[in-house]
């Protein structure tokens, strides 16, 4: 059952905690600090990155994860609803290890990517050795062969090089197949915050790739904010609903890796009666 009263238009379906090597604040503490900023539904999704040049190989502890998450559904629960998930790095690449994690009981599986070339997309070496042009084109054929492996629910920040690069490459021979394929295997596509919340002046994707998303029949999107304090946890959402609301796309969540309607963009909420539970219905409970 979910909590009555909760405020459940503010979403933040991607969010790191210690259990991240790279993050800084607890499970309970992005929990306290997202109730008080208002926050309804929050998912965190846990690195779990194979390649050895990445900083969270071989961090990630299950077993510490699913404990801290039912912890904070315990002392939280009433405020907010806790959802657990997991963000995948290059699982194309790792197919047995990625079968293996997505049969355990998560709510929700992002898709990324963070490396190619045997390094992640910002390391020195990759910025100094290769043009803009080549990293956008490594990381986009790299996110072809991701999408096209599919199994997991949403790509994350797909021009994810913008974080590091002083211009950005949209190769249309690229992007199209990209975005075909995400469709047809009905994967949605993440509006994530982390640049605007970090002193830029953009979110991912580029209102470019939001475009060509709407202008290829792509409906379904998350919101998340990729915080890694507590500070940052449902930051950015505003311009995110205004993304959502512009493109006439549809906000979504996951639980149990099942779809549901999020309440914004053009699914809106259908509201009127209650379930069997006793809860109004107003959307949350109907899966797409």
């Amino acid at each position: 059952m979910q909590a009555k009263g909760i405020n459940r238009m503010l979403i933040d379906c991607h969010v790191h905690s210690t259990i991240s090597s790279d993050a800084r604040s607890p499970i309970a503490e992005m929990c306290r600090a997202a109730i008080r900023k208002g926050g309804g539904i929050v998912c965190f999704t846990e690195h779990l990155d194979l390649n050895p040049a990445d900083a969270n190989f071989g961090y990630y502890n299950h077993e510490k994860y699913a404990a801290e998450i039912a912890g904070a559904r315990a002392a939280f629960g009433d405020k907010i609803e806790i959802l657990q998930g997991i963000e995948f790095s290059e699982p194309h690449v790792y197919p047995r290890d990625f079968e293996r994690m997505v049969k355990k009981n998560f709510d929700f599986v992002l898709g990324s990517v963070h490396a190619f070339r045997g390094t992640w997309a910002g390391a020195e070496d990759i910025l100094q050795k290769y043009s803009n042009e080549e990293i956008y084109h490594m990381h986009y054929s790299e996110t072809l062969k991701m999408v096209q492996f599919g199994g997991f629910d949403s790509l994350a920040h797909m021009d994810f090089p913008r974080r590091f690069l002083p211009e950005h490459k949209e190769p249309p021979d690229l992007i199209d197949p990209i975005f075909s394929a995400l469709i047809k295997a009905g994967i949605a596509l993440e509006l994530n915050s982390a640049p605007l919340n970090r002193g830029k002046d953009f979110s991912l994707p580029s209102p470019t790739l939001l475009r060509r998303y709407q202008d290829l029949g792509g409906r379904y999107v998350t919101m998340g904010s990729d915080a890694h304090h507590a500070d940052e946890i449902c930051m950015g959402m505003d311009a995110l609903t205004a993304q959502i609301e512009s493109h006439r796309f549809e906000a979504v969540v996951y639980r149990g890796r099942k779809r549901f309607p999020a309440g914004i963009g053009a699914g809106g909420l259908e509201k009127g009666g209650r379930d069997a539970a006793g809860i109004p219905n107003d959307g949350f409970s109907q899966e797409l």
